[in-house]
């Protein structure tokens, strides 16, 4: 089995560059492979703080060969009056090296002309693979890259080695000043030069010089690290709650080792999460339970071994440090009282045009007290206070500090001023979801605050003109979208956009900021909703017909999920297929009629009484299921109209000379078109 490995030899790659490295080295070589016609059975990426590499296996020797037609002059011209061949041919066959006697001819536009069959000799797969990979690497792009030498070279670090084996030859290249070789290092304190004559036996080597080659087998080992650690101090690490970290160490270290250590006990009386957050965040380590409560130890990694005490000692320096400030934060945070904090939010900007974080809190209890009234909630008293209360963290110590415990602080913060359950826990909660797979709060005010808060950030940002584009979003527009779209669709709240984004903008002019205007910007805040409805709708498997369908009704979004799903099911039916051509027609014939003014006592025909009657039927049981949100009971009744809708086609001319019974049954099919529309746009699901 033909076989080929590279690595590059860098400085310390930083962790945020991992997931973009492996990235676009496995999908460029694929890429590259491909259109060189080079096949594989299997490619892997390999990565540790200072290598990045790939493995391939199951490589032919060389590319297939290549049959290439080319087209000469025209048989016409080929041959003189002796039928002997002329200058244009023998010249034609020359310029292609092939014999006279191969020369074909064959028909082009009416013609014969002159061809020749050219076989093109794949190069070797070593040959191949020493052109591609200095160009896959070279066109690697990071979000800072950095310059060395006389400035000449740019990639993510400074290069120092670079091997290259295919089989047991050496990949002849050279990139960045670096000629490639068969020779590796391993760890940077712990191992030595490594030559590579054998790909088989490479990862090994490197795991015989403390290098742990691959990412995933690294997250495996702190795994079974953190595990020692428990069995032998008999700890709880909660290890499934800090996969970042995980990860985080595994981008750090070559061979990542465990170290336990203790922090001073008295700063114990620390609510858990400043503990874990300081920890965590601020020294990369785990902290320690037994029994559910917190313990004063703490585990660490280093990047090798040997060097425990050491390493537990600056960490234990380190994290006793941060911890008493941590204290000392905490203690002057609490003397403070909530009035005083909320004048504090005042002093705060949020946006220039849009105020202070106070003037949001104001609106955000605003718009939670009416949207509460509107979901027929009776405590509209705690619903204002935990709007107004959700921010009060954001001046304290501990925040500036430790931003990432906005929030929790919030919630611990009013816990002790007193503050009723429902206030203090949405002072937390009301940041969810924070991403498009994180899940909402579990308490009914947390949500309402949320979508509050989301609404206002939408309305206000688009009513200043600070609009998404492209890529960029830098007050993470389309997230809270997702965030307002999922709290109304997993609540089942059948709430319409068009009054929550009024709402908020109502709530921006009655606290003089005047200059907040959704005017104008109706279709591209339509467009940007839609797009965020759309992918959640595709990550259920829904199609993109139903998709494209439901979203005209966007601005009711717990009614187009509902009616998707529906809509989702009833399109693999073939009777479903058979009523869409009935109702296309009741459609494209009265689409372009603007009124839907109509009198049953002008129709003649017996087919449109009957149409009517059956209509009239129809649209009361169509209604009933819609107020209950049952899509699947109202398509279902509407299928009942197919066969009358035939007949009427049939029988009845919609078009009549006389004006006045041609508008009256264009009104009436316009009413019978507007049936469909309460569940989607059906020009949307009509084929070819």
């Amino acid at each position: 089995m033909n076989k080929a490995l590279f690595e590059i030899g860098v400085e310390d790659l930083p962790p945020t560059e991992f997931d973009n490295i492996i990235e676009q080295l496995d999908s460029n070589l694929r890429e590259s492979l491909k259109k060189s016609n080079i096949t594989f059975d299997k490619l892997e990426i390999f990565i540790t703080p200072r290598r990045f590499g790939v493995y391939i296996e199951g490589l032919p020797l060389k590319q297939p060969d290549q049959k290439e037609e080319r087209k000469g002059p025209p048989k016409s011209i080929c041959f003189n009056e002796q039928n002997q061949s002329t200058k244009a041919l023998e010249g034609f066959a020359k310029s292609v090296g092939v014999p006279l006697e191969e020369i074909r001819f064959k028909d082009f536009n009416g013609s014969d002309y002159a061809y020749a069959e050219l076989v093109k000799k794949g190069e070797s797969t070593k040959k191949v693979l020493e052109n591609i990979i200095p160009e896959v690497i070279t066109k690697m792009t990071f979000k800072k890259p950095m310059r060395w030498g006389t400035g000449e070279f740019s990639f993510v670090r400074p290069v120092h080695w670079i091997l290259g084996l295919y089989n047991g030859e050496i990949l002849s290249f050279e990139i960045f000043g670096k000629k490639s070789s068969n020779i590796s290092y391993g760890h940077r304190f712990f191992g030595e030069k490594i030559v590579v004559n054998r790909i088989d036996n490479f990862f090994d080597q490197l795991r015989n010089q403390n290098v742990i080659p691959f990412y995933e087998e690294r997250i495996q080992q702190i795994k079974k690290e953190i595990e020692r650690l428990e069995k032998e101090n008999k700890i709880t690490i909660f290890i499934q709650q800090h996969k970042d970290l995980v990860e985080e160490i595994a981008k750090m270290t070559e061979f990542p080792t465990a170290v336990l250590g203790s922090f001073n006990e008295k700063n114990l009386f620390l609510p858990p999460e400043i503990v874990t957050v300081t920890i965590k965040h601020h020294q990369r380590s785990f902290v320690a339970f037994k029994n559910g409560k917190l313990l004063n130890i703490f585990i660490s990694f280093q990047d090798g071994f040997g060097r425990e005490q050491n390493v537990i000692n600056g960490y234990t320096r380190v994290i006793n440090a941060r911890l008493d400030d941590a204290a000392f934060y905490f203690e002057d945070d609490l003397k403070v009282d909530i009035e005083e904090r909320l004048t504090e939010l005042s002093e705060i900007t949020y946006q220039r045009e849009l105020g202070s974080y106070r003037d949001k809190v104001e609106r955000i209890s605003r718009i939670s007290e009416k949207i509460a009234q509107m979901l027929n909630f009776k405590n509209l008293s705690t619903v204002k206070r935990a709007g107004l209360l959700c921010k009060i963290d954001i001046p304290s110590k501990v925040v500036y500090e430790f931003p990432e415990l906005q929030g929790v602080m919030g919630r611990i913060y009013l816990q002790h001023k007193g503050e009723e359950e429902d206030v203090y826990i949405t002072a937390e909660e009301h940041y969810k979801p924070i991403s498009e797979n994180d899940e909402i709060s579990t308490n009914l005010i947390s949500n309402i605050v949320s979508l509050s808060d989301r609404l206002d950030d939408l309305v206000g940002y688009f009513g200043i003109n600070k609009i998404p584009t492209g890529s960029k979003d830098p007050f993470g527009l389309r997230r809270k979208t997702f965030g307002i779209l999922r709290i109304l669709i997993s609540l089942e709240w059948d709430l319409d956009l068009n009054n929550l984004f009024n709402i908020a903008q109502q709530t921006y002019l009655e606290t003089n900021r005047q200059d907040v205007s959704l005017k104008g910007k109706e279709e591209v805040l339509k467009d940007f909703v839609d797009h965020r409805l759309a992918t959640i709708l595709e990550k259920e498997d829904i199609s993109k017909e139903a998709i494209n369908a439901v979203l005209i009704n966007s601005y009711k979004p717990l009614r187009a999920y509902l009616s998707a799903k529906a809509l989702d099911e009833f399109l693999k039916k073939e009777e479903f297929q058979d009523f869409l051509i009935a109702f296309q027609r009741v459609n494209n014939i009265s689409k372009n009629h603007n009124s839907l003014n109509y009198q049953g006592r002008l129709f003649i025909e017996e087919e449109e009484k009957i149409l009517f009657q059956k209509y009239l039927d129809v649209k009361s049981r169509f209604e009933e299921h819609i107020k209950k949100l049952d899509y699947s009971g109202a398509i279902e009744t509407l299928l009942s109209l197919k066969e009358n809708i035939d007949r009427y086609f049939d029988h009845v001319f919609v078009m009549s000379e006389d004006e006045a019974i041609r508008l009256n049954r264009l009104g009436f099919l316009k009413n019978l078109a507007m049936l469909f529309y309460e569940i989607g746009d059906i020009e949307k699901l009509y084929k070819g």
